[in-house]
């Protein structure tokens, strides 16, 4: 009987501790069947977000390719609340600076255009856009006006050993002409026609130019685009509609293309970064319509000594021998300016003096007039709010002319006062008035306008 009992109790134990193993093994399998889904979660997490950064990383490219401290490519104007070393300084931002930046060049800015969330065409293209219109009224019949709206193409790739290669296309847009005048005839059989004719062009070149960075040695550029000179004088060319006038920028009345003081064509620039340091040089390599040896050399230093001054120098100057030597009695023209820009907090103005030799031109009926001069320009701006700033300053000239068919008080006397109101971060309506004491060749005084405009950047 004793060992009937034994060998029951022995086999209850066994059959107890095999269902205790067997319940074991079962919780041991959904914690393994738990795990590897979990891991199976993980994974698919993980790849999603390695997919992710490959992405931005071929879409940071053009923007880490640009994000340099160099100086501008194209900063006119200089954006109100800009700090001093921004002023739109390479091709393109890093998405950080552009975020921060796009708000800042859009107060007042005549020409800054910094892209908040461009249409990526690929991972190394983005396009831009402004439009801009006014209404002037004060010196003739009220008209409607393009304000320079232009269209443009930012490109960058990244290349071996920390070079970059990059690019830039852009087009003035003629948003209120074309190639048709409204005309009264003469002749009563016509009476009023349309009449097809000359007009200004609605789709016109810019800037257009490739270039190469160098990772330690800064930026060349080939092409038509943004001056050395420029990078001082167009700190106070920030006005919407006037201002810019006093600096022998756009000399002569053309974008400054052909002596290299504004929008330089056929030009080599180097453009580079040390500290507190930006500098650049330029030359061009072209010839005069009549074929006359043309040489060109443009420099420019700013000094930046903290994140709210700016200090600089930049000239830009040309040996042109055959019809101009012959014209001027010389065959050098020349333009030279220094310049200080001060920002902080909701206060941004820019103060430049300049002087040329050979540079500015009156046109006569038979003759060419090339004369010296000199010049200064002020720019003030207060962001009295986020939506609405108000800015001021003036553009004065005094030409150095000795001829006796130019009246000796011929010169640009402008205060310019303005007031912007944003209706958004890319929007934003304005009025603006120039104030004129300027004298034309004859003596006559020139009138005082008022511009009423909108601006829309994309």
């Amino acid at each position: 009987m004793r060992r009937l009992l034994i060998v029951l109790f022995l086999f209850s134990s066994t059959a107890y501790a095999q269902s205790d193993l067997a319940e074991d093994m079962a919780a041991l399998r959904q914690l393994v069947e738990s795990q590897n889904r979990l891991i199976a979660e993980q994974s698919a997490q993980l790849r999603q977000l390695t997919d992710r950064v490959t992405e931005l990383e071929g879409h940071s490219a053009v923007s880490e390719a640009n994000a340099t401290s160099l100086v501008a490519i194209e900063n006119e104007p200089v954006p109100p609340r800009q700090s001093a070393t921004i002023g739109e300084r390479t091709e393109a931002l890093d998405t950080g600076e552009i975020a921060q930046q796009y708000k800042q060049s859009i107060r007042t800015g005549k020409e800054a255009v910094i892209v908040d969330e461009a249409v990526a065409l690929s991972d190394t293209m983005d396009i831009y856009g402004s439009m801009r219109l006014f209404a002037e009224m004060g010196a003739e019949d009220p008209s409607l006006n393009d304000g320079s709206s232009r269209l443009g193409l930012r490109l960058g790739r990244r290349l071996k050993n920390g070079r970059t290669l990059f690019g830039r296309m852009e087009w003035k847009i003629n948003l209120v002409d074309n190639d048709s005048q409204f005309v009264v005839s003469d002749s009563t059989s016509e009476g009023i026609l349309v009449r097809e004719g000359e007009s200004e062009d609605v789709f016109s070149t810019r800037l257009g130019y490739l270039g190469v960075r160098f990772e330690n040695i800064g930026e060349l550029t080939f092409g038509k685009q943004w001056s050395v000179y420029y990078d001082v004088a167009g700190w106070t060319d920030s006005f919407n509609v006037y201002g810019g006038a006093a600096l022998s920028v756009f000399a002569s009345g053309t974008d400054g293309g052909s002596l290299g003081s504004g929008r330089a064509e056929d030009a080599i620039i180097w453009r580079n970064a040390r500290g507190k340091f930006s500098y650049g040089l330029q030359t061009q390599l072209k010839t005069t319509a009549d074929g006359d040896d043309f040489e060109a050399l443009g420099g420019s230093l700013i000094f930046a000594p903290n994140d709210r001054w700016e200090i600089g120098a930049a000239f830009a100057a040309n040996r042109i021998e055959g019809a101009f030597e012959v014209i001027t009695g010389d065959d050098n023209s020349g333009v030279a300016t220094v310049g200080v820009r001060y920002h902080s907090g909701p206060w941004n103005t820019a103060f430049s003096l300049a002087t040329w030799d050979n540079h500015e031109s009156i046109f006569f009926d038979d003759d060419t007039l090339i004369y010296d001069g000199v010049g200064a320009e002020l720019y003030v701006d207060y962001e009295y709010s986020d939506r609405l700033h108000i800015y001021g300053g003036f553009n004065y000239t005094d030409p150095d002319i000795d001829d006796p068919r130019v009246d000796p008080d011929f010169g640009v006397e402008q205060l310019l006062f303005g007031t912007s109101w944003f209706a958004s971060d890319e929007s934003f309506a304005y009025l603006e008035a120039l104030l004129s004491g300027s004298r034309d060749i004859n003596g006559r005084h020139v009138d005082s306008v008022l511009s009423a405009g909108y601006r829309f950047d994309f």
